[in-house]
């Protein structure tokens, strides 16, 4: 059985097997493959058989769809080849045709969903600060940083002195 692949920087997450004659593929959950994205359209796509082979087409998504990094025009089919890897918005999925067996072992079953807020391609900035190695820091950005702060210590030192010359003459 076909089925789409969810890959997360290059590594599979989840699986959707593909069957009718319509799937569609968006971030609403009245999709058959639903991808809980913000980079993917709520109706973002649809794949379709035709001639026993399915072909994807972007039903006019907000931030399109591409086969192989080519962006394909809005509802313009585009025929799957097995291996061939179809992006959805920010989202990557590789599509294995029925003849094609993949060289790992499968993946385990998975809900037909996906939470990407659990499979964040960029790590959360919580635990940004917690390292025990003092970080490097640059010292001629130091270097600027202490003539700045001397520049403004000498001009407020200037300031203060002016003044204080101005109230003698007034007095």
């Amino acid at each position: 059985m076909p089925k789409l692949v969810l890959l997360i920087q290059g590594k599979p997450v989840n699986e959707f097997p593909l069957s009718g004659d319509t799937v569609t593929v968006g971030r609403a959950p009245d999709n058959a493959v639903q991808i809980a994205d913000d980079s993917v359209s709520s109706h973002h796509a649809e794949l379709i058989v035709e001639s026993g082979s399915y072909v994807v087409r972007d039903i006019g998504s907000t931030n399109g769809t591409k086969v192989n990094n080519e962006q394909l025009p809005p509802n313009q089919p585009r025929k799957l080849v097995g291996g061939e890897v179809v992006k959805f918005g920010g989202m990557e999925c590789r599509y294995d045709s029925e003849g094609k067996r993949p060289s790992s072992k499968p993946l385990p079953p998975v809900k037909a969903g996906v939470d990407l807020k659990t499979t964040a391609t960029r790590p959360s900035t919580i635990f940004q600060n917690v390292s025990p190695f003092k970080k490097k820091v640059d010292k001629s950005s130091r270097t600027i940083q202490l003539i700045i702060l001397l520049l403004a210590v000498g001009a407020l030192g200037c300031f203060l002195f002016l003044l204080w010359k101005f109230l003698q003459m007034t007095h």
